[in-house]
Parts: C-alpha cells; sequence; structure tokens
C-alpha cells in the first residue's frame, strides 16, 4: 500500500523501524524516477532560513545537515513549503521544516547550521590592566563563529575612550566585557550640567571630579556656585542633573 503521508526526523538517533517506509536500499534518489531531489529539499531549508535573517547582518554561512541518500521521497508537484522561526544571536542551529502538500504529502525537518565571518581585533602585544589601546596595537583578523553574534570588538574606532579591565597576553582576541565602556566625560573636564523643570531647559559649566561612561553617576562642581552635584553621564560633555 502506498505512502502518501510521513513525517521524517532528520536525527541519526532516530531507530531505523521509524524510516523504513521511506528507505528502500543503498541506492541515491533519482528524480527522473518520480523521487524527490534531496539536494533541492537541503537547498530550500538554507534558503528558508536565511530569509529570517537581517541582510544587512554581513558573512553568514548557512550548511544544511546531509541528507541520508537512501530517503525516498516522492517528487513534489510544487515548490516546496518551508517554516523556521528567526534564529536568535546566539543559537548555532536551526530546525527548519520542509514540505510538500503538492500531489505528493510528506514533511521533513531539516537542522541547519549557521555561522558568521567576522573582523575580530587582535592584540599586537601584551598590555596591562587600565591601558588605552590605538590602531597600532592591534590587528584585524577574520574569524569563523558560530551563530549570529560576536562578542569581540571588530573596529579600531570602537577602541575610543575604553580602557583594558585585566592583563591580556599578545595574540588575544578582544572581547567587548575585556574593556570599559567608553567614557563620555574625563576627570577635569569642563562640562555642562544641564536640568529641566517645568518645561524650561537650565544650563551651567562644572567641571567633572571623575570620569564617567554613559548612564554612570558622576560629581559636578558648578563654576558658578562652587556647590558640588551629582548627575548622570548624558552625551559627550554633558551632565544631566535633578533641579
Amino acid at each position: 500500500m502506498p505512502v502518501k503521508s510521513l513525517t521524517v526526523w532528520c536525527c541519526l538517533a532516530l531507530p531505523l523501524a521509524a524510516i523504513a517506509p521511506v528507505v528502500l536500499g543503498q541506492a541515491a534518489p533519482d528524480e527522473s524516477a518520480g523521487l524527490q531531489s534531496l539536494a533541492a529539499v537541503r537547498a530550500a531549508a538554507e534558503r528558508s532560513l536565511r530569509r529570517q535573517i537581517d541582510p544587512q547582518v554581513a558573512g553568514v554561512q548557512l550548511q544544511a545537515a546531509a541528507l541520508d541518500a537512501r530517503l525516498r521521497l516522492p517528487a513534489c508537484g510544487a515548490a516546496l513549503d518551508t517554516y523556521v522561526q528567526p534564529p536568535r544571536g546566539s543559537q548555532n542551529r536551526a530546525l527548519v521544516r520542509v514540505g510538500c502538500n503538492a500531489g505528493a504529502s510528506w514533511t521533513l525537518n531539516v537542522p541547519v547550521d549557521i555561522r558568521r565571518e567576522v573582523d575580530v581585533l587582535t592584540l599586537r602585544r601584551p598590555v596591562a590592566r587600565g591601558e588605552t589601546l590605538a590602531a597600532a596595537d592591534v590587528v584585524s583578523q577574520k574569524r569563523v563563529l558560530a551563530g549570529l553574534g560576536s562578542p569581540y570588538v571588530a573596529r579600531v574606532e570602537d577602541l575610543a575612550g575604553r580602557l583594558t579591565r585585566r592583563p591580556l597576553a599578545e595574540g588575544t582576541a578582544l572581547t567587548a566585557d575585556a574593556l570599559s565602556a567608553a567614557l563620555l566625560i574625563h576627570r577635569g573636564q569642563t562640562v555642562t550640567l544641564a536640568a529641566s523643570t517645568g518645561g524650561i531647559e537650565i544650563r551651567a559649566t562644572g567641571r567633572a571630579m571623575a570620569d564617567a561612561a554613559a548612564s554612570q553617576r558622576i560629581r559636578v562642581q558648578n563654576l558658578d556656585s562652587l556647590k558640588v552635584v551629582e548627575g548622570v553621564a548624558e552625551s559627550d560633555g554633558v551632565v544631566r542633573v535633578s533641579p
């Protein structure tokens, strides 16, 4: 009796008995014999997943898992149906559902590996804790990482205003957590104190008494009243205080 509907999970641990209805020998599928091309199934899975990824994310590499060459799927009379959820940044594999609802009726779940080639800044020399880094201290390299996200610093511009949090050896690939947040304000810098009250913006000149990154609290001396106030680093050279 011919099989009209089947669902196959592409997992190595799947019992042979579960796939027996679609395994008929060792030979590769033959489209001329009315069988679905497994290469086309894999390609459809990769295309489906790529559509869920922001095209502005560069260097994405997708590879569908190899399918058992003994699978015998009836050829689909129309374009293959696919479904996959958008991957998360740390996700390195997605399961894409590929199926046919035209004449033949079958569904296959195809694992697709997610990789991304990214730029990584690597140290040319050993550095100590609390150092600032410049273009001469790093070299850009290409690395292929699992998933879409990257913990690494990719651009020299991203080093500006940041200090190393710990000693790092030569050849270390810089991660974001190895550096402090970029400083918006430096100790001794002349800054603008900004406060809003009743829809009116009030500004004064002050001097920063410490370094501060974005949204970090900082003490500032008002240069007019000489009073020391506390505010939040809002932008480059601006401290927001409560009236």
